[in-house]
């Protein structure tokens, strides 16, 4: 059974507030773990973590020095790969180990992750179950984890005995959807080099044996050595650097293939610290012609005894169309539309989507100019970018009188996809209905049929397809007997059509037939000025779901929203503001210190100053700021001394992390110097403030 997003939030709200178990709309494993978190008395709303156990941790890692010696390079190249935390756990769910992207993230490392502790997660249900587990969102039985997703997988002995598991968690975005079995290969491999013992140097010194995870990450990375060589490379990589692996290893240049007089150091330069994808130009083949990839992540993999490599993760990007667009306009730069401007349909009140950015008013103009006209229209973009939205808007705006028809041709195994499609006559195989059944084609008949995740349809259907968009008409299985149809087809992907057409994956006779006018969504960070009149129609749309009152989202909050990249886009921004109105209970109470820290962390980049103390934005007089900011100041010194200089302590009392509290320090214009000594009766280290 599928188990979508919007089923999870539901049965997430029905359990906390009746207790009620919604089996249809939430998994198995999940809503045992909820039931044994809420006997446990846990309460779903609670915000508290345990403290680091220094002295056990500490105690654990010397334990186990020769697992963290194996597992080590491993989960260094899984951080870089996903841009994701990774941690080890022994058999008591005791994290003993911690990579993370981020500079500090003290939330679980030295802690014990028990299920009546933390509630449902990864870390937990992956000891309870004992096999490799993913979850989601609001499958997490504490709100305050609900903005994470992650991954496990146990180790187990030979009679099965659980003794640790490897984690995987990203509190940014969405874990992709190979993220499990990346998880389960890197546990796999962590036990080869603790079998290789002393010889780990000599397994680790080339990339060959990190090729298992390169072969199961979806999109483009490559790894290069210090000069910029090409040491390794995945399939997805291969349409920007083709022949890469036909030169002897470490000796082809990763220039060779970069465009626009561009140079391995300059991708350093664009990509060292960047929070935001970069766009990189690579030439097509031998041609002058450029094709684009942006770069998500640019990291050093240091490993012990071994030369370090750099890793850089794309994400297959813009293609050369877009790129010939120039670079979009800074968010900054956008003027912020009123509310009446965005973008309806003339003559009603229906609102098909929302927008007044330059980039969606093109959108608007295409899908326009493309409704009147019975013509099969192809929907590129990411994941939430709004590709049914649009697909709707364009059969609305046609005027047909037949039905909109939805099909994911990813959801279903091809024979129910054939069936779904298709349609079968009575008998036309064991179990089939004495009635047989209408197929979607014929249900959609007059209207319009929006084939969803169309990149995902097995090769074989796509010759049906093509067959019902060149004779326009169906013959359902089990029949020798076609009928005529008026049928419109609307198809969507977020994949790489032409890298899949050079692929053998997609036919290029069907790409033609669908693409007669091809749309490409932006990402949302592509139309970040929309982002104030997607918060206030969502406000109003979920308040109203929600029975919530109805209260605008401040200013700075708004502003918050629109410093974050909104991986998800769309989609990912309303399920934030839902999430902020469930938890703050309408849209006036949202401050930007409720928001989640990785967007509070993205605003402070800014420039603005987010601080726990007075997220209000009260105090119109330079005066009133003065006297809040040396409050503010006063309280930060007196924290920091009463905890000897321990900022994970003071972190954690004043409700941030570390990263946030020395921004915050900085924002203050406070200085302080700490300073060390040994304590000659204890391990400790003892800490002296001075001012």
């Amino acid at each position: 059974m599928t188990y979508s997003e919007e089923h999870t939030i539901e049965a997430w709200k029905t359990f906390v507030n009746t207790g009620e178990v919604l089996t249809d709309k939430v998994r198995p494993d999940i809503a045992a773990s909820w039931v044994r978190c809420k006997d446990s008395g846990l309460d779903p709303w609670s915000s508290d973590f345990e403290k680091e156990n220094r002295t056990l941790l500490r105690e654990k890692r010397e334990r186990f020095a020769a697992s963290l010696r194996s597992t080590a390079p491993v989960m260094q190249f899984l951080r870089s790969l996903l841009g994701a935390n990774v941690s080890l756990m022994d058999g008591e769910n005791f994290v003993f180990e911690l990579f993370s992207p981020m500079v500090m993230y003290p939330r679980t490392y030295g802690t014990f992750m028990r299920e009546e502790d933390v509630g449902t997660g990864n870390a937990t249900l992956v000891a309870h179950n004992r096999k490799p587990v993913r979850i989601d969102g609001f499958e997490h039985y504490r709100a305050i984890a609900q903005c994470y997703s992650g991954v496990a997988a146990p180790y187990l002995n030979e009679e099965g005995r659980y003794y640790g598991a490897m984690n995987i968690n990203s509190p940014f975005r969405r874990l992709p959807a190979s993220a499990l079995d990346l998880c389960v290969k890197g546990a796999s491999l962590t036990a080869e080099l603790y079998d290789a013992g002393e010889r780990i140097p000599l397994v680790l010194s080339t990339t060959e044996f990190f090729k298992p995870l390169l072969a199961l990450y979806e999109d483009p990375v490559v790894l290069l050595d210090r000069q910029g060589r090409i040491l390794n490379a995945n399939a997805a990589m291969r349409p920007y650097c083709n022949d890469w692996d036909e030169y002897a290893l470490g000796t082809q240049s990763l220039n060779a293939y970069l465009g626009r007089s561009m140079t391995f150091k300059d991708v350093l330069k664009m990509g060292e610290g960047t929070n935001q994808p970069v766009k990189i130009p690579f030439r097509r083949g031998r041609s002058r012609s450029i094709h684009e990839a942006l770069l998500v992540r640019c990291s050093w993999v240091e490993i012990d005894k071994v030369e370090p490599f750099m890793m850089l993760v794309f994400e297959d990007g813009v293609s050369a169309e877009a790129a010939e667009d120039g670079p979009a306009k800074k968010s900054s730069e956008r003027k912020a539309a009123p509310r009446d401007t965005e973008v309806m349909p003339k003559g009603g009140n229906t609102v098909d989507y929302i927008g007044d950015s330059q980039e969606w008013k093109e959108i608007d103009r295409l899908v326009c100019k493309a409704a009147p006209i019975r013509t099969n229209v192809l929907l590129l973009g990411e994941t939430g970018t709004g590709k049914e939205v649009v697909a709707r808007a364009i059969h609305r705006r046609s005027g047909r009188p037949g039905p909109f028809v939805a099909v994911n041709c990813g959801a279903l195994p091809r024979d129910l996809l054939a069936m779904e499609l298709f349609g079968y006559e009575g008998g036309a195989f064991t179990g089939a209905r004495e009635d047989g059944a209408i197929g979607k084609f014929e249900f959609a008949d007059k209207g319009t049929i929006f084939l969803d995740e169309i990149g995902e349809m097995p090769i074989d259907m796509q010759v049906s397809l093509l067959r019902v968009l060149q004779e326009s008409s169906v013959t359902k299985l089990g029949s020798n007997t076609s009928k005529t149809l008026d049928l419109r087809v609307v198809a969507a992907t977020n994949q790489d059509i032409e890298r899949m057409i050079a692929e053998k994956k997609f036919r290029s006779d069907l790409y033609y037939r669908l693409s007669m006018v091809e749309i490409r969504l932006p990402q949302l960070r592509k139309h970040a000025s929309d982002i104030p009149l997607l918060v206030e129609y969502f406000n109003e749309q979920l308040s109203t779901q929600l029975n919530v009152p109805i209260s605008p989202f401040p200013a700075e909050t708004v502003k918050a929203f629109g410093a974050y990249s909104w991986p998800g886009n769309v989609r990912e921004l309303r399920n934030m503001v839902e999430r902020c109105l469930i938890m703050e209970g309408e849209g006036a109470r949202v401050a930007v210190d409720t928001l989640p820290y990785y967007i509070q962390n993205a605003y402070s980049a800014t420039g603005e100053p987010v601080t726990a103390f007075d997220a209000s934005g009260s105090g119109s007089s330079s005066a009133k700021q003065r006297d809040a900011e040396e409050d503010a100041r006063g309280r930060l010194k007196r924290a920091i001394t009463e905890s000897s200089g321990d900022f994970s302590e003071v972190a954690g009392r004043l409700g941030m992390t570390a990263t946030e509290l020395r921004d915050h320090i900085g924002q203050l214009g406070i200085k302080a110097r700490i300073v060390l000594g040994d304590d000659d009766d204890t391990d400790d280290i003892a800490f002296r403030v001075r001012w």
